[in-house]
């Protein structure tokens, strides 16, 4: 293996790019955003609902997946095994719908891409916490969410071009990730792990994990569910209003892409400068970007307002990764990371059922409303983990990580 070549910080930087692969990786089921109004011309008896499906899948798939990665990854499984399975599966399921002609048949490609996915999922936190100190995980955790952003970015650009040319060729930009598994095949090191008799038990691997755990998990999933109804939404907004076409979507995502990006840069300082606030102040960045996207009738606002969201969107995640990495050590990494990722993925396939729910009880089909609905939930949330943590250092008479 290269990396096993080098020693110090140069090995350090190849063992990062190697890790951060599986962040390049993980926004897979995202890739098709922009093309999701034109899919559904392919399939003219298919609901918007279903067409979002091929959206949301992927997440409720990944999450047996991401158990089992979890539970044995690390313990009876190599992680470099679990990962060249799983990207050669994620590579093949997503470009296998250019040859399908049903829609059933696309679904179970997704259903297919979204178990390689949950394979993968667990393991970016996991060898964080494995392979870098404490003091460098959230920088980390912060450039891991720059390379998300940046996937998304180009492969959702390149799904906007090849969407002009033909829909079913669109689907050809997962070969992109061909590059990202050779990559992660050359540099990522296999982590030092115990021998197998002297592992902790599963079970008592479970009595470890801390209880408030759950609590950052459960808001995690109520924060990614709100995410996702405005990425699956804003196309048919843009589409439907005359606001522009596929094209127009994608580079109104890329805008809030962009911006993630660079506040997941900032994510180290952040993280540093607020504390406990964090996910307050993230949280509240992403409710209010998506408030604003419920009530901006021009591209100009839609461009605002993404750039509004993409800050909550790059800094939410790893805000709640931070606390979640304090609950985990090396032994339990990848069980602590499969906790998080299942309630994430159970946040990012529920907004199909968000948007039913929505649409039932208020009678509408707009497709600003469950946004808006969102924004408000995700400003509670924030308002929530504030007074939590504001009462918490008034109790306690002093500032302190309440992890």
């Amino acid at each position: 293996m290269l990396t096993n070549r080098f020693s110090g910080k140069t090995k350090m930087i190849l063992t990062a790019i190697g890790v951060l692969q599986i962040y390049f990786v993980c926004i897979a089921a995202n890739v098709m955003d922009p093309a999701l109004q034109n899919l559904q011309s392919m399939f003219p008896n298919i609901t918007h609902e279903q067409i979002t499906s091929i959206i949301t899948v992927p997440n409720l798939a990944s999450i047996p997946a991401s158990i089992i990665s979890g539970i044995l990854t690390g313990r009876r499984v190599k992680y470099r095994t679990t990962l060249s399975v799983a990207f050669i599966t994620v590579i093949c399921a997503g470009v296998s719908p250019l040859f399908l002609h049903t829609f059933t048949g696309v679904i179970v490609a997704r259903v297919v891409l979204g178990f390689g996915l949950g394979l993968i999922f667990p393991l970016g936190n996991a060898l964080i916490i494995d392979l870098f100190s404490s003091e460098k995980r959230a920088f980390m955790f912060g450039i891991g969410e720059v390379v998300k952003n940046l996937s998304l970015i180009s492969l959702q650009m390149l799904v906007g071009i090849l969407v002009g040319v033909s829909v079913r060729i669109s689907w050809g930009a997962y070969l992109v990730l061909l590059l990202s598994y050779g990559l992660l095949f050359f540099l990522l090191p296999e982590p030092k792990v115990k021998p197998v008799e002297e592992q902790m038990s599963l079970i008592n691997s479970f009595k470890a994990v801390p209880k408030r755990l759950y609590t950052f998990v459960a808001f995690l999933l109520i924060c990614a569910i709100m995410q996702t109804v405005y990425q699956v939404n804003i196309s048919s907004i843009i589409v439907t209003e005359h606001l522009g076409n596929a094209a127009t979507a994608a580079t109104v995502l890329s805008t809030a892409t962009f911006v993630a990006m660079i506040a997941a840069l900032s994510f180290g300082w952040i993280s540093k400068f607020f504390k406990d606030y964090t996910i307050t102040i993230c949280v509240g960045f992403l409710g209010v970007g998506s408030l604003l996207i419920a009530l901006s009738r021009t591209l100009p606002l839609l461009y605002l307002s993404a750039g509004i969201v993409g800050i909550g969107i790059g800094t939410m995640g790893s805000s709640f990764y931070m606390k979640i990495a304090d609950c985990a050590n090396n032994e339990n990494a990848a069980i602590v990371s499969a906790f998080q990722v299942v309630f994430q993925g159970f946040g990012n396939y529920l907004p199909h059922y968000f948007l039913r729910l929505v649409h039932s009880i208020s009678g509408s089909a707009s497709f600003r409303l469950p946004i808006l609905v969102g924004a408000f939930v995700l400003l509670l949330v924030a308002l929530g983990f504030g007074i939590f943590y504001f009462v918490m250092h008034r109790i306690i008479k002093e500032p302190v990580d309440l992890a």
